[in-house]
């Protein structure tokens, strides 16, 4: 999607830092976008930041962690502008921090209600609307450096809940039609009131720039913070030296790859038909 002009952006979590960011560069492209999150003073005041910029926008109130809601912001939203181009299941939060043994299981099952289930419902409802709509579309999950590696210590719910975005993208990527984009973006440490506490992160807006121009050029790994290549390669090297030492390659070594057994079984089934 290299053009926006009149793309149909809808950003949840979208009132504020990154959504927010995202929705400023996403409009000032010519992109028509709708917001929602719970909080309708902070959806009032995005809404008319957008409109004094000249953006075509929109917004309703939504939580990510009730499917109803989700379905009524989808509906909502095709209200709106008569179809969805893009979702970028963006609303997520931090808590259940500290060692396991000390974290409050509560707090660690509602990060899990917002920044997993809350990207599953997005998912899950925006895209059988894209697929009755037949035409190109995509859509976009926060994942975070934390669904590569563990960047942020005793954050043990947000870093397991992110690793699981990028699962559930994965599995998304194959199941869905092939003009159905599916990307994971990957932001690093980026200053937002999630982040507020700690000062130093990348700029909102830059982050943004950077992964607008990714989603135009419709990758599937969205990236932004170079460093992060560091703590990727000391992860895989690991990986690959386990596997080089316990279960190295060997010719014929497809004979117990589920992908590889999947593909016989299905074959044969075809052929008894």
């Amino acid at each position: 999607m290299k053009d926006l002009k009149d793309k149909v952006i809808v950003i949840t979590g979208g009132a504020t830092g990154i959504g927010f960011a995202l929705a400023k560069n996403f409009g000032s492209q010519g992109a028509k976008i709708i917001i929602g999150e719970p909080r309708e003073k902070k959806l009032e005041e995005a809404f008319k930041s957008l409109s004094d910029l000249g953006i075509k926008a929109n917004y309703n109130i939504l939580d990510v962690t009730d499917l109803k809601s989700v379905q009524n912001f989808a509906k909502f939203s095709c209200d709106c502008f008569g179809h969805v181009d893009i979702l970028i299941n963006n609303a997520g939060i931090s808590a259940g921090q500290g060692q396991i043994y000390k974290a409050n299981i509560e707090d660690a099952r509602k990060v899990f209600d917002v920044n997993f289930f809350g990207v599953w419902h997005g998912c899950a409802v925006f895209s059988e609307i894209m697929i009755s709509q037949g035409s190109k579309a995509a859509i976009y999950n926060l994942g975070s450096e934390n669904s590569l590696f563990v960047a942020v210590p005793k954050s043990i719910a947000y870093v397991a809940s992110k690793h699981a975005v990028l699962a559930l993208s994965e599995s998304l990527r194959d199941d869905l039609p092939d003009f159905i984009h599916v990307g994971t973006i990957f932001p690093g440490y980026v200053d937002t009131p999630l982040t507020g506490e700690v000062e130093g992160g990348m700029n909102a807006d830059k982050f943004a720039k950077i992964v607008v121009e990714q989603i135009k050029n419709e990758e599937h790994i969205i990236v932004s913070h170079a460093h992060n290549m560091v703590h990727i390669e000391n992860r895989y090297k690991e990986i690959i030296s386990a596997y080089d030492k316990y279960a190295p390659r060997y010719d014929g070594d497809d004979e117990y790859d589920v992908k590889a057994i999947l593909t016989k079984i299905k074959k044969s089934k075809n052929k008894s038909f």
